[in-house]
């Protein structure tokens, strides 16, 4: 499988990623088989979050031996300090793993969550640390609202940004990707299929793919 250069985190990453939500639905035996036919496959980017109930743990068996084929990106709704920290704690814990790649805000869709996740002092010190200390190597963003999305580009604190993207919702192709490109945030695109309700898959990918540096992420449930 292609890769792309995953913005200013100099991560290459599979062309393709995989989204961790809808593994929450299936058996853990289901969920793991999943997993790996996606790595047997050339996908080296898994996405999940501390909300996901038992997504993470799934990954973390399913990557077990493998972890460094992998990126790992996980996330946490948090907006206090002792939150965050609990929430990195439990997703290292669950993942079987002593680092993350990528750590994400989950959900800032308002600008006073920006604000709140922007302040120094706030949960961005408790990433800030973990970082320096390698227990993350990137910070990211995930979002709804694009106005917010667009602060969060410019504010420079992150270097991810995940945001709804596809042919029906394809307002980000407008102004967002561009401010993306020009601070060097690497875009990965969720619900990419609009939460199941494009069946074109084929359509879906090819109008995704002529962006050559926007990361999709499918949910996956099943294997074929």
């Amino acid at each position: 499988m292609d890769t792309i250069r995953l913005g200013r985190t100099e991560m290459m990453v599979s062309r393709l990623g995989f989204g961790g939500i809808p593994i929450q639905r299936v058996s853990e035996d289901e969920a793991v088989a999943v997993v790996q036919r996606c790595l047997h496959l050339g996908v080296t980017f898994l996405d999940t979050a501390n909300a996901y109930t038992t997504s993470e743990a799934h990954i973390g068996k399913a990557m077990k031996g493998r972890r460094r084929e992998v990126v790992i990106a996980t996330k946490s709704a948090s907006r206090g300090r002792e939150g965050v920290e609990s929430h990195l704690q439990m997703s290292l814990e669950r993942l079987g793993v002593d680092y993350i790649d990528l750590y994400q805000f989950h959900g800032v869709s308002d600008f006073k969550s920006l604000e709140i996740v922007l302040d120094p002092k706030g949960p961005l010190a408790v990433l800030a640390e973990a970082k320096k200390t390698g227990v993350i190597r990137h910070i990211g963003i995930t979002s709804h609202q694009i106005d917010v999305a667009k602060e969060a580009v410019k504010s420079d604190g992150f270097e991810t940004l995940m945001f709804p993207f596809n042919f029906v919702t394809c307002e980000p192709a407008d102004e967002l990707l561009l401010l993306c490109r020009q601070h060097d945030v690497g875009f990965i695109a969720m619900k990419p299929l609009a939460g199941g309700a494009l069946d074109c898959v084929t359509i879906a990918f090819k109008y995704l793919f002529q962006f050559p540096d926007v990361l999709p992420i499918p949910g996956i449930e099943k294997t074929v």
